[in-house]
Formats: C-alpha cells, structure tokens, sequence
C-alpha cells in the first residue's frame, strides 16, 4: 500500500457502534411510523402511569421550517420518542425492521448511555415494553 493510499485509508470515517440496546432487525412489513404509533397505544393500557412524548427530529422540513428548528434545538440524532415515570426516564429510537440508525443517532445514543441515561433502538412494541419494565416503569403485563 502506498503511503497516500494509507493516508486515505486512515481519512474514512469510522462507523460509531451502538453501546446501548438495539433491537434485532425483522421481516415485518410495518413502518417504523406504525411500529411507533403501535407502542404509544398499547402504552397507553399497559402502563399509564407513563408518560411518553415524541420528538418532531425528522429533517422533512422546508429550508425555513429547518433553520427556525435549528434555531429552537433541534438537535440531529435525537431518538424518536422519550417516556418518563416516576424516578425513571428513557429515551427509544424506533425502526421499521430493516431500518438501521444513522451515525447521528448512534452518537447521540452513546452519548445518553455514556452519562447513565436509559436508551435503546427497538423495533416492537412488545420489546420497548419490556424494556421499560426491565428498567423500572410501572408496565403491566401484555395479555
């Protein structure tokens, strides 16, 4: 290899790996906004002593409405949705089931992680309810 080749090689970007839970891809056709709306519902009668919120983050903005975001706070990366219950808060990413997370989210993801913050990339309903239960939110179980 040549000296330039090497320089160039060591010039490519590393992808960043996630440290937090991610959950395994799958053949389901559902969207990552069905997946999503899924799991608020079936939070919603599972554990309603949880609140959960989303994050508008998606970049589907005219060139105005993304510099007025910008300016607010918008931040890239921010995972999708965010849910608080008493002495517990985590923040989830979800994916359709081959949707993969951007470098973005994956920093900002081991970002939260990295400071003792509850976060996970999930794909089911079921999984992100687990995965609250695993951490503390008051989930009933899914019957």
């Amino acid at each position: 290899m040549t000296l330039l080749a090497a320089l160039d090689h060591l010039d490519m970007a590393v992808k960043p790996t996630p440290l937090f839970p991610v959950e395994p891809r799958d053949k389901r056709p559902a969207s990552e906004l069905s997946r999503q709306t899924a799991f608020l519902r079936l939070l919603r009668m599972q554990a309603p002593g949880v609140m959960a919120w989303a994050v508008p983050n998606a970049g589907k903005r005219g060139l105005k409405a993304q510099a007025q975001a910008r300016s607010e706070g918008m931040t890239s990366g921010v995972f999708d949705v965010h849910v608080a219950w008493n002495h517990g808060t985590a923040a989830l990413e979800f994916k359709s089931g081959t949707g993969t997370l951007s470098d973005n989210q994956v920093e900002w993801g081991n970002a939260m992680h990295e400071r003792g913050h509850r976060v996970a990339c999930v794909r089911t309903p079921e999984a992100a309810l687990e995965l609250l239960s695993h951490w503390g939110a008051p989930v009933r179980p899914v019957r």
